[in-house]
């Protein structure tokens, strides 16, 4: 049995040795075939300087060759780059559409061939979305980084189900769960999103535990999450939404001293869809000030700067405050030519308990005065009229506060729709002050309807240029017609008519505000008025013309003072046998001319809605100088203080107004002259021309008007919803009388929202609700009143 074996080995391993023969002999001549076709593998780098000859691709199927070498910089004719090279393999795998990228140069021929050899990505057959009910399919696949055609992403895949479920979760779907048909992605490359929704969960409380601060309706306020109200609120919970507004709580309090307060919060589940949110707060003590330390500061004392700053040493802890102390030494620095002024702050636990010491630490840097004024941006409108409004000059001492200013006017012309200012160039001393201005529409076309509680229906159509030049006359139609002509001055015209139930009117009115380039304005008006009144109905064809001076430096700096004139042609109608004499005296056709007189001294911040200063203005009108049917005199003063109560983290102002207005006639003045009050701009709460004096019979009893009103208002702002809406509460009070003997007083208060919209400029939409706290008999009260209006 031995011999058999080993023979049997024998055999065995002849045969293993055969094989083995062969199959070197089959290796032999592959590596032979491999040294016949260089192209099968790399032959190592080319020669220095070698030049690509051709660019070849290897397993493209669905990616376009013409795609590939777009993303290519290595071009036929360019010199060999392996640096380049290697960007252009990571550029090819960065598209998304290989999986593998790898490039071979290779000589062939005395020629270099540089070779990409891909594997492509599998490609998206399509994408289906399965199980949506509460969004509709294309609203999900905006949601969705994945299109047919295009590469198969694990990524993009994972991307959409994060984006799906927290479209789902925003909602209030909580239990909201996508998944991917992954057979169907193996098989037929099709992207499939199975959706779950789940019961959608509503917010039903919000509770707070651990507040003794801040009451529960403050911290209420603060939260993105809100309990559900039937038809207002959906109450949805979202969990990434809760988790911000634990951040914003902890924020809260320590932006206002409880510098080691933390928040979370819980879920109580009353059933599968109805929850409570629970905010869990860990207040910690509340930090006062011990020390305010400046660091830094030459310019200016440790005295001077701790008496621009609110918190004082004692004090709790404010961030909100402390931002503002910091703008204002910021403001400081900024109007003295430390521009570059850098102010901050830090602050330290002190030894004491519940103390920390504050740090302000100040690197003042360069003074620098103002260098040339370049200004960008205007293409249409002249240099002088953006220059006019800048009231600063090269040379002086480069100021912060005015640039800010100058350009709050520069948008409040109208003219620009943003208006900049930056410090530019390298001068050791001095900075250019670049001015870049945004144009808006200057010539507007306007179509629209307004209701007003005083004036009822009115219908409008206006043409408005407020950047007309009236010496810029077309040289043809065409530079007419295309808005090439009557620009760029800064002018204004305006054409209107204003068909209404209750008041119709048009006028052409035309302002130049800067006359030969000084402070003077120039402006004229050509109107008619027909109003339909409770007492008579009235008509006005008139013409007005009115000088003014602005004031900006010396004694007067503030001040404006006018002069206008006026002819008009009044006609009264629609009056009875019956009516007061006063009325009768007047029906038929009335001419009258005046001068008026007027002092403004002006400190306000903004023209349109102010939140700092005073405005007053004092007038005298005397009837009758140039001739007419009346002569009389009519003195009108009014003053309104503004003052900012506090500015919010989003430069929202709360801000008081006062107002006061008194008013004396002397002589015999008609009634269509005399003073009625109540409605918007008086005393809100009566009807407009509600507050008056009485005369007639008892049949006919009507208002007449007074010789002598006194009206006083108080009015709080606050914002509501970020800069769009405000609301306000106030309280108005005065009286219309005879003479100066007031015989009665009339008070109403209210509350009202502010809508400031795009359409209507800086001029708010205004709704209020004014209840009269006292009224005399006869008064007619409105607890509503009303101004929008809208164009289209």
């Amino acid at each position: 049995m031995p011999a058999p074996v080993r023979h049997d080995r024998a055999r065995t391993s002849a045969r293993l040795a055969g094989v083995l023969s062969l199959a070197g002999l089959a290796l032999w001549a592959a590596l032979g075939m491999m040294q016949d076709k260089p192209t099968a593998s790399p032959q190592g780098p080319p020669p220095p300087g070698a030049t690509i000859s051709r660019l070849a691709f290897e397993g493209l199927q669905n990616v376009a060759e013409g795609y590939v070498r777009s993303l290519l910089k290595s071009e036929p004719g360019k010199p060999f780059d392996a640096d380049q090279v290697e960007e252009d393999v990571t550029r090819l795998l960065r598209s998304g559409k290989f999986d593998q990228v790898r490039a071979d140069p290779v000589i062939i021929d005395g020629e270099l061939v540089l070779t990409f050899r891909m594997v492509e990505r599998p490609v998206v057959a399509a994408v289906d979305i399965v199980g949506n009910r509460k969004f509709k399919t294309k609203d999900l696949e905006a949601e969705i980084d994945l299109a047919p055609g295009g590469p198969i992403s694990e990524f993009a895949i994972k991307q959409a189900i994060a984006n799906i479920e927290r479209k789902y979760k925003e909602a209030g779907f909580y239990y909201a769960k996508v998944d991917i048909n992954r057979p169907r992605l193996e098989q037929e490359r099709v992207v499939e999103f199975d959706i779950r929704e789940g019961p959608r969960v509503r917010v039903r409380k919000i509770r707070f535990d651990g507040n003794a601060a801040f009451p529960a309706r403050k911290l209420s306020d603060l939260l993105e999450t809100k309990t559900y109200i039937w038809v207002f609120r959906t109450g949805d919970f979202d969990p990434d939404r809760a988790e911000r507004d634990a951040a914003t709580l902890a924020n809260f309090y320590k932006d206002n001293g409880y510098l080691d307060a933390r928040v979370g919060y819980k879920l109580d589940f009353v059933s599968q869809t109805d929850l409570t949110v629970i905010f869990t707060i860990d207040e910690g003590v509340r930090y006062a000030i011990r020390d305010i330390i400046f660091k830094g500061n030459t310019v200016y004392s440790t005295d001077d700067l701790q008496a621009l700053m609110k918190l004082k040493p004692g004090d709790f802890y404010m961030a909100e405050t402390l931002q503002q102390d910091l703008r204002a030494i910021t403001e400081r620095y900024g109007s003295n030519g430390y521009i570059y002024a850098d102010i901050r702050s830090d602050w330290v636990y002190a030894a004491t308990e519940a103390q920390i010491d504050l740090t302000v630490s100040i690197v003042e840097r360069e003074q620098y005065r103002f260098g040339r004024i370049v200004i960008r941006g205007n293409s249409n409108t002249k240099d002088k009229v953006i220059r006019r409004e800048l009231r600063f000059f090269p040379e002086e001492l480069y100021d912060t506060v005015a640039v800010r200013r100058a350009e709050n006017r520069l948008v409040e012309t109208r003219l620009f729709n943003t208006a900049t200012i930056q410090p530019v160039g390298d001068q050791p001393a001095s900075r250019d002050a670049l001015v870049r201005v945004e144009e808006a529409d200057s010539t507007l076309i306007l179509f629209g309807v307004g209701v007003n509680s005083n004036s009822g229906l009115v219908g409008s159509v206006t043409l408005e240029n407020r950047n007309f030049d009236l010496f810029d006359v077309p040289r043809n139609a065409t530079e007419l017609f295309k808005g090439r002509a009557f620009r760029g001055a800064g002018q204004i015209f305006r054409l209107q008519i204003e068909p209404g139930t209750e008041l119709t009117r048009g006028r052409i009115d035309f302002r130049e505000p800067y006359l030969l380039d000084q402070d003077v304005g120039l402006g004229t008006s050509l109107y008619l008025f027909q109003r339909n009144r409770i007492e008579w109905d009235e008509r006005r064809l008139g013409f007005n013309f009115s000088f003014d001076r602005r004031f900006r430096e010396g004694l007067l700096k503030n001040f404006a003072a006018e002069v206008a004139f006026r002819f008009e042609s009044i006609n009264i109608s629609d009056v009875d046998w019956l009516d007061p004499e006063q009325i009768r005296d007047v029906r038929g056709d009335n001419w009258l001319t005046s001068i008026r007189g007027t002092i403004v001294r002006d400190t306000t911040d903004s023209r349109f809605m102010p939140s700092l200063g005073n405005r007053t203005s004092v007038s005298y009108e005397q009837a009758g100088v140039f001739g007419g049917d009346s002569n009389f005199g009519k003195l009108v003063a009014d003053t309104a203080q503004h003052f900012t109560l506090l500015t919010d983290s989003s430069d929202r102002k709360h801000v008081v107004s006062i107002g006061a207005t008194a008013g004396q006639i002397f002589g015999d003045a008609p009634v269509f002259e005399r003073f009625f009050g109540g409605g918007i701009g008086s005393i809100r709460g009566f009807d407009f021309r509600g507050v008056s004096p009485r005369a007639g019979t008892i049949v006919r009893n009507k208002r007449v008007g007074g010789d002598f009103q006194l009206l006083t208002n108080a009015e709080y702002s606050f914002p509501l919803i970020e800069k769009t809406v405000r609301g306000v509460a106030f309280l108005d009070m005065g009286t219309i009388e005879e003479n100066t003997e007031i015989t009665g007083w009339r008070a109403a208060v209210g509350l009202g929202l502010r809508l400031y919209l795009k359409p209507f400029g800086s001029i708010p939409l205004a709704f209020d609700f004014a209840v009269p706290l006292a009224k005399e008999d006869g008064d007619d009260t409105q607890v509503f009143s009303f101004s929008f209006g809208t164009t289209f």
